[in-house]
């Protein structure tokens, strides 16, 4: 019997030998997982992305607009034959007020079935027409769309059904250029068979309201309608902002009041800080942007500025020529004067490191962990936003002996990893 042979024979020595193995195996296996982090290689990552931050003067602002409150509006259901914003002509029916809320819920559905006759009003098309006009449509719904989107997500649902009334027209002018011998005709007799039986089952009209001169018709009122009058801003002091925003309303119903812009033409006028004004220069147009209001921004032109000695505080008053539909013109809101708009990376603050003094986060390259630096230009809420610039190695410094990349876009950041260190492999 040879050595090997022997050797299998012995079963301790077997067992001897299988521990052996075993305990390298393992340690081996440790040794590995404590350099590359195996026993802990659960990271999250979110992807850095592109947005725009502004350098602006915060501002607390007021609208001061030509405004009319149709007083005997106020008693009884009013129910508005005219929407936010629309044009309207003196001597015209804009609101019935009824006595009884079903009648007023009557009126209701007639509405809703004239907006309906509308849309399919304006989905007709003319008899002549060629191929490009359905490429044509085909671009105008996917804009529409995107529109929706955007406007979806700032949360600005009045534009949202705006934009969803158009993109219906748009696809029953598609339908009909497709089909040629497709038409509404019997859908709109329905609708107006409909809204006959609606209006014979009303009894009466309490009263109807005609729009005593031209303007814009708008379906609330605060009661400040003859304070922040435009005749007002003129010579407006400090002291008269001030005793004009800590006035009392007029007692006038919110929910049931209705009221006529007698001009496009108002004002905005931002309290700021007076150091501020430096900023801002008296004929030059800037963005204003309203957080609370979708942030919504819209180009205005800077009337005049008003800087008292004895004050702190200084009025930048704009002036604005046009009345869009999809602002809301709350009296009191909080403003951002848009000095400059800058470009920047997003990065959450939780990914934040600072190693070997150098400002930066980890991100993950396939499975391994990486380091890059970051210049911090902003933050908003719970991100620093850093600077970028679409050129790779952008910014460096040659003469530096630091050569660690800076983050780039779509880079994956890690926001939740234990032990993190430049080239740990994880997976």
């Amino acid at each position: 019997m040879d050595r090997f042979s022997k050797f299998f024979c012995d079963p301790f020595k077997v067992l001897k030998l299988l521990f052996a193995v075993l305990a390298g195996t393992v340690i081996i296996f440790y040794a590995y997982h404590q350099v590359s982090g195996g026993f802990d290689d659960k990271v999250e990552t979110e992807m850095s992305i592109l947005v725009n931050i502004n350098d602006s003067v915060s501002a607390d602002a007021y609208v001061f607009r030509d405004e009319y409150v149709l007083k005997d509006a106020v008693d009884g259901v009013i129910v508005t034959l005219v929407s936010d914003g629309d044009r309207v002509s003196k001597g015209q029916l804009i609101a019935n007020v009824y006595a009884d809320e079903s009648d007023a819920a009557l009126q209701d559905d007639i509405n809703r079935l004239q907006r309906r006759l509308d849309i399919l009003e304006d989905s007709s098309v003319d008899t002549d027409f060629v191929i490009s006009d359905i490429t044509k449509l085909d671009n105008e719904i996917s804009e529409v769309l995107t529109d929706i989107y955007y406007d979806s997500s700032k949360g600005d649902l009045a534009s949202v059904i705006d934009s969803s009334s158009q993109l219906l027209v748009k696809f029953n002018k598609r339908d009909l250029i497709v089909d040629s011998d497709f038409d509404f005709s019997s859908e709109k007799e329905k609708i107006e068979t409909d809204m006959s039986s609606l209006e014979a089952r009303i009894s009466s009209v309490s009263t109807s309201i005609t729009a005593p001169s031209a303007g814009y018709f708008y379906g609330d009122v605060d009661g400040y309608e003859s304070v922040f009058l435009t005749d007002s801003v003129g010579e407006m002091s400090i002291r008269d902002f001030e005793e004009l925003t800590h006035s009392k309303t007029e007692n006038v119903s919110s929910e049931n009041g209705i009221k006529i812009v007698r001009d496009f033409v108002w004002y905005l006028v931002c309290s700021v800080d007076s150091d501020q004004l430096v900023n801002l220069k008296s004929g030059n147009s800037y963005t204003v942007s309203f957080p609370e209001n979708a942030d919504y921004q819209m180009d205005m032109l800077l009337d005049r500025t008003v800087k008292e000695t004895n004050s702190s505080k200084a009025l930048a008053i704009f002036r604005v020529n046009i009345l869009p539909n999809q602002f809301d013109y709350k009296r009191y809101q909080k403003a951002e004067i848009v000095l400059n708009e800058k470009e920047g990376l997003t990065v959450p603050k939780k990914a934040f490191r600072v190693v070997n003094g150098v400002e930066g986060v980890y991100i993950l390259v396939g499975d391994v962990v990486r380091f890059r630096k970051i210049e911090r230009i902003g933050e908003k809420d719970d991100y620093y936003i850093v600077r970028y610039d679409s050129q790779p190695n952008y910014f460096e410094d040659e003469n530096s002996a630091d050569n660690t990349p800076y983050l780039s876009l779509y880079d994956n950041i890690i926001v939740s990893g234990k032990n993190l260190f430049d080239g740990k492999i994880v997976g």
